[in-house]
């Protein structure tokens, strides 16, 4: 199967998934507390998501992790702000709401993740991509107006400001999953650890209860929570986010408002107001055009050689590959790029020394490296547009390194094979 069905495979399962997570934690939130729930939930998934990594690879993704010191420090920073500052805020601002109002203004992180892909990613967004950012956030507007457009339903807007931050925290820990490679089901496992001991420390300092009664739909909100939410779909959210990018991603969750608001309906009984509808179209219509108007992964680089050229960042191709030699080019935060080369016929390996002096491997789509997989030539082939007889340089390693060999790979080697722009 293509990388690229596998991604939109998981990323059904995720849509569904999401749909459901504001109810069932307002479910186990008012019926046992947040930081009850958030606790049980936490530990279930702690237990599943360490099981599944032992299961997967006897644990040595999240292995890996923890010998590195600085990747740990920062997986453990993005396990906080995706897991437990997310969803202590989102189940706040959903109990203050109600789950279609939560699950409405939470898709925002979407247009906040538009908005800081440049600096973070150094990838590009164009104006229209902007524009799109103000009509999703038109959206939030006619939630926080209470949908009177004029006015504000003041009871409402500070709990709207706690989904916002929701959608802030859960925005920082998405760019980090994008910036750093790690191995997701080592990573997911951390995160559940890492809130599972964050939420234990809150309920120490507040004096909260741990022991509390579990009534059927209690204890299948934290199941639903710990197992789905925080084990299972987690991962799969984060791995449909690395192979089909952020953009992509949110393009697909803005059906997710609509589902909540049935599911809610259906469930708790939660009325269906028309503004909500109208509010959530707005939204998901800023996220289309997003996708509509994206760069397909386009690298910013201040080389001036290279600013008539398309770099393209094709990370997400490799995040899977076994192989050791790319594994140790894609390590932290490196990254892989890929450029399309004019000339077809055009000897690159008389060039490949400068990639090589700086630490970073390089071949093409017609003479691969021995551990590239089909799957991940063809993955490249359809990100860059590749026709049938097209080549593309791909390089991996540290990316200010990639940027100063492709610049100097094109200085030297210009006059005899162009590149495309």
């Amino acid at each position: 199967m293509k990388i690229s069905y596998k991604g939109a495979v998981a990323l059904a399962i995720v849509v569904f998934e999401i749909s459901l997570w504001s109810i069932f934690l307002q479910i186990g939130g008012s019926g046992i507390g947040l930081l009850p729930e958030l606790f049980y939930g936490f530990l279930v998934g702690s237990v599943f998501s360490v099981a599944v990594s032992l299961a997967h690879d006897r644990g040595k993704g999240l292995a890996s992790i923890m010998r590195n010191p600085k990747l740990l420090l920062i997986m453990f920073a993005a396990g906080l702000f995706n897991d437990i500052l997310t969803q202590l805020f989102l189940g706040i601002g959903t109990l203050g709401t109600n789950p279609s109002i939560g699950s409405i203004v939470f898709r925002s992180w979407v247009i906040m993740v538009a908005l800081f892909t440049p600096i973070v990613l150094k990838q590009k967004v164009g104006t229209k991509q902007l524009l799109s950012t103000f009509i999703g956030f038109l959206g939030i507007y006619i939630i926080l107006s209470g949908g009177t457009i004029i006015s504000f339903n003041y009871t409402q807007v500070p709990f709207i400001g706690i989904l916002l931050l929701a959608a802030a925290c859960s925005t920082v820990s998405i760019l980090i999953m994008n910036k750093y490679n790690t191995d997701t089901i080592g990573t997911i496992a951390l995160f559940n650890i890492a809130s599972l001991m964050f939420v234990a420390v809150l309920m120490f300092i507040t004096g909260t209860n741990l022991v509390v009664a579990f009534p059927p739909e209690i204890l299948f909100s934290i199941l639903f929570l710990g197992i789905i939410a925080y084990g299972a779909g987690t991962m799969l959210y984060y791995y449909s986010i690395k192979i089909l990018g952020p953009l992509v991603t949110g393009n697909s969750v803005l059906m997710v408002p609509f589902l909540t608001i049935l599911f809610s309906f259906l469930i708790v009984g939660t009325p269906i107001k028309f503004y909500y509808i109208i509010a959530a179209s707005l939204t998901g219509i800023g996220v289309v055009f997003q996708h509509r108007y994206s760069s397909n992964s386009k690298r910013i680089t201040q080389k001036k050689a290279l600013e008539q050229i398309n770099i393209f960042d094709i990370t997400s191709a490799f995040i899977s590959n076994p192989g050791l030699e790319i594994k140790e080019h894609m390590v932290g935060d490196n990254r892989a790029f890929a450029i399309k080369l004019n000339n077809a016929d055009f000897d690159w390996k008389l060039h490949a020394d400068i990639f090589k002096k700086r630490g970073c491997m390089v071949f093409t789509n017609k003479n691969p490296h021995r551990e590239a997989r089909n799957e991940e030539i063809m993955f490249i082939n359809d990100v860059l547009g590749l026709d049938e007889g097209d080549t593309a340089l791909i390089g991996l390693g540290n990316p200010q390194n990639l940027e100063s060999s492709l610049e100097e790979f094109v200085l030297s080697a210009r006059s005899g094979m162009g590149t495309s722009d």
